[in-house]
């Protein structure tokens, strides 16, 4: 049996991957959400968990079906995240915990629990952000927590090429979903340069099956992917102020 195993897709970039995959000819959906279940009619059988991802141990049920089925994982998409901006000595400490649980911890075990049922041609997506390619006042911790999914997903890139499985980290910049619209105090500059979850999931999809290693859905991204590596950090930093 072969699925597509996706986080966070009850809305969103999530969902807009499920959508797609599910024209994949895939046995099944396995979609783990939260307490929503997608509102959309999917024409491929779709398996969902419900999941509280800053629990310690999110995975149990998941890992019993997989254990039980034993599906090939032809497609795996960690797409759940949170984010909260404003400074960080503002920031709760229940919303710092659940940015690094959810967004690194919660991804990492994900990975590591697919990773037995995957196999040659499989792929792997792993949502980060044009944040994560460098420092961010006022938005610390989730630039800090994409930047560990960049690093994560290239460093198992490199193992599981050996294996022919593929590891792309997606990084778009502002994207128009809730998490964009839920925040605060959102520079004006972003707001001009939103793209939607559709166009980021259609591309990272492509990008995957080229097995691009990083994929910046637009050029102003790309353009601060390239800053990343050529200017300093205090230089970068200066432009926050």
């Amino acid at each position: 049996m072969n699925i597509a195993l996706i986080s966070g897709a009850s809305r969103g970039i999530g969902l807009e991957f499920a959508k797609i995959l599910d024209s994949y000819n895939l046995d099944e959906l396995w979609l783990v959400c939260g307490q929503n279940t997608p509102s959309f009619e999917f024409k491929t059988p779709i398996r969902v968990f419900h999941t509280d991802l800053s629990e310690k141990s999110p995975f149990k049920k998941l890992k019993k079906a997989l254990s039980d089925k034993n599906p090939t994982i032809k497609h795996l998409v960690c797409s759940a995240g949170v984010g909260f901006n404003g400074a960080f000595e503002n920031l709760s400490e229940e919303n710092i915990e659940n940015t690094i649980i959810i967004n690194c911890s919660a991804l990492s075990l994900l990975t590591r629990i697919a990773i037995p049922y995957m196999s040659a041609g499989s792929k792997i997506i792993e949502i980060a952000s044009g944040a994560g390619f460098s420092p961010q006042p006022d938005f610390a911790i989730y630039s800090a927590s994409k930047s560990y999914v960049i690093s994560f997903s290239r460093a198992i890139g490199h193992e599981l090429s050996k294996k022919s499985i593929s590891v792309t980290a997606v990084c778009p910049g502002p994207v128009d979903t809730d998490f964009f619209s839920n925040l605060e105090n959102v520079k004006e500059y972003k707001k001009k340069h939103l793209i939607s979850a559709k166009a980021v999931a259609t591309g990272a999809l492509k990008a995957s099956e080229k097995g691009k290693r990083i994929y910046t859905p637009t050029f102003s991204i790309k353009l601060v992917h390239l800053a990343s590596k050529v200017l300093p950090t205090s230089l970068i930093l200066k432009f926050y102020k």
